[in-house]
């Protein structure tokens, strides 16, 4: 998000981009039973139909469904037979039911989502210029945009309280007190550096929820996030505070990767 990292609590389904050529739509439930913290459980991507480039194409994943097709089976997108080619949409599998990563060149836009443990995490690398093709009017559905528009400050989590009044647990392994302040930060240590911007987040979600694949989830949206970057073009959020969407230059891009309790690093 502009000017650092949030802890997104929302639930159900919420917009993550929504502009003239591509919707993302995020389902998020509980992590366990009266949860405040919330991780994504379904994605819906919707690359809208563009004059001469393709005809839409609907992609859709959800826990334990991470198809390498789009929903109407097809891997690429594209006019007649130059489909793909060097203006189209192209579904690569990375890991069968696990990473999967959606090219769209004629925007210059590149989405990865995997599944880690239960949950699924989005990334997104886009031009700026693309990302504000929205209408800015904020009685429309398309100013909630969380890549974008950041977390609404009445759905975000505290992160310096560290998951305090979230320690309750559930079942699959999420169990009230599982980790402490110094365990968690030696958990996320084995797979992130501390200066990481993911690494608080590592550390948060773990505190909150006891599961263990929520640090791997931030170590995956934090290569991802570097991955999808263009050289030189990674930086810590640390390193970008005070900045915005406004300061962005028309061809800059950018990259978004939301880890499993919604927590999105723009840069």
């Amino acid at each position: 998000f502009p000017g650092g990292m949030h802890a997104c609590r929302v639930a159900f389904a919420w917009p993550l981009v929504d502009n003239e050529h591509v919707h993302v739509q995020a389902t998020s439930v509980p992590v366990y039973g009266g949860a405040t913290a919330t991780a994504t459980s379904k994605l819906t991507i919707i690359f809208k139909g563009q004059q001469h480039c393709t005809d839409e194409r609907v992609y859709h994943a959800e826990t334990d469904d991470l198809p390498a097709a789009f929903v109407d089976g097809t891997k690429m997108g594209g006019l007649g037979r130059r489909q793909y080619a060097a203006s189209g949409l192209l579904v690569t599998e990375k890991v069968p039911g696990r990473h999967v990563e959606i090219s769209a060149v004629y925007i210059g836009t590149t989405v990865a989502v995997r599944q880690v443990g239960r949950y699924l995490t989005f990334a997104i690398r886009t031009p700026a210029h693309v990302a504000e093709a929205y209408d800015h009017d904020e009685s429309l559905g398309q100013a909630l945009q969380l890549c974008w528009r950041g977390c609404p400050g009445t759905e975000r989590l505290d992160q310096e309280a560290g998951g305090a009044g979230d320690g309750g647990g559930g079942g699959d392994g999420r169990t009230a007190g599982v980790f402490t302040a110094r365990t968690a930060r030696a958990a996320c240590e084995e797979r992130l550096s501390v200066d990481d911007p993911y690494f608080e987040t590592c550390v948060f979600d773990l505190l909150t929820t006891g599961d263990l694949s929520f640090a791997q989830a931030a170590a995956f949206a934090s290569q991802d996030a570097v991955e999808l970057a263009p050289p030189l073009a990674v930086v810590s959020s640390r390193e970008q505070r005070g900045g915005g969407p406004g300061a962005l230059r028309p061809s800059a891009p950018v990259v978004a990767a939301l880890a499993l309790v919604a927590v999105v690093l723009m840069g």
